[in-house]
């Protein structure tokens, strides 16, 4: 099915627009709970700031037009500004750009996230370097192969003679599509410790595989997209639209499962003070501590507060582990492999 500029537009902005307001939520709520500036802080604004610069070079190379679109049919080319199609050409690489850097900040947030629940895990926590290296690799590769799948650089903007398939950017849509797809297999095994955790409620079960849900839901969007933008022999305004939704899933993957679990903590924290005397209605929450920022499942809660409980030396559950549940904590004991 084939877009036109006007439908790849109105959904970037929906879906910018979208974006901008779960991650603006995540700031609010952070700024209200009164906690710290950290690194998830920082990659939050930098998502807001890509994805409100590509809404705005995604606006003009609609319009200007690009040289791919062009050459598709030559007859085209006459309705168009040789200076505007050059704009939209360089346009179109900024975007992409900036799109890549918003989905790899959204991947930085679910690695930390993840990262926190499952730390004290050995093979987890060399998981989770591995993925940070991946993240970090990936992103310059998809960088590096966004400028130069067409060499010369001018390529990207030439008309005559024909510059070749490199206009379409293949490359790039696959290494940018396939390590979306790796690095969030990584962060699927990395979360995979939560499973082996025994005695959860039917709350806590659909709360986790909620999770996973979500992270399949972020694949299986990326295929869709490469797919749908090899149909359409890479047509620009395909690219653009299954862009800005990918964009707007990531942003609601990545940042879900933390403003849930805030409000919730803030909720259970809120009910624990209005049950104490001298509770004032306005008073401003406490600044929550990093295990309370990090809540999710009030089963993770428990674990946090064995392993910070005095007198407690908490060894987190591997596969093949039960754990013995007394006064809200958890003490893990072995079990042999079935």
């Amino acid at each position: 099915m084939r877009y036109d500029s006007y439908e790849a537009q109105d959904v970037g902005y929906a879906c910018a627009a979208l974006s901008v307001i779960i991650l603006v939520s995540r700031v609010i709520i952070s700024r209200w709970r009164r906690e710290p500036v950290d690194l998830s802080f920082v990659f939050v604004v930098l998502s807001i700031l890509m994805i409100i610069g590509r809404v705005i070079a995604n606006n003009f190379y609609l319009r200007f037009g690009t040289t791919n679109e062009v050459l598709k049919d030559p007859h085209v080319s006459d309705y168009y500004d040789t200076s505007r199609l050059k704009t939209g050409s360089i346009l179109v690489l900024l975007a992409r750009v900036l799109l890549t850097a918003a989905l790899w900040f959204q991947i930085c947030l679910l690695l930390l996230f993840y990262s926190r629940i499952t730390s004290g895990i050995t093979w987890a926590d060399r998981l989770t370097k591995t993925a940070w290296i991946t993240v970090v690799v990936t992103f310059i590769a998809v960088v590096l192969a966004t400028f130069l799948e067409c060499r010369p650089i001018s390529l990207y903007w030439q008309i005559e003679p024909n510059p070749g398939q490199c206009v379409r950017a293949y490359v790039q849509l696959l290494i940018q599509g396939i390590a979306n797809i790796v690095i969030d297999l990584l962060l699927l095994f990395i979360a995979y410790p939560l499973v082996c955790l025994r005695k959860r409620s039917l709350s806590e079960y659909i709360s986790l595989y909620s999770l996973f849900a979500l992270g399949t839901f972020c694949i299986v969007i990326t295929i869709i997209r490469v797919v749908l933008i090899f149909n359409e022999d890479s047509s620009q305004t395909t690219r653009s639209l299954w862009a800005s939704v990918q964009m707007f899933v990531s942003c609601f993957v990545a940042n879900a499962p933390t403003i849930y679990g805030s409000l919730r903590v803030a909720q259970r924290k809120r009910s624990g003070h209005r049950s104490t005397p001298g509770y004032a209605s306005g008073e401003p929450l406490s600044r929550p501590s990093r295990l309370e920022r990090d809540s999710w499942i009030k089963m993770d809660e428990e674990i946090a507060l064995a392993r910070t409980a005095p007198g407690v030396q908490y060894n987190p559950t591997p596969p093949f582990t039960t754990a013995i549940f007394d006064n809200d904590n958890i003490y893990p004991t072995s079990q042999s492999r079935p």
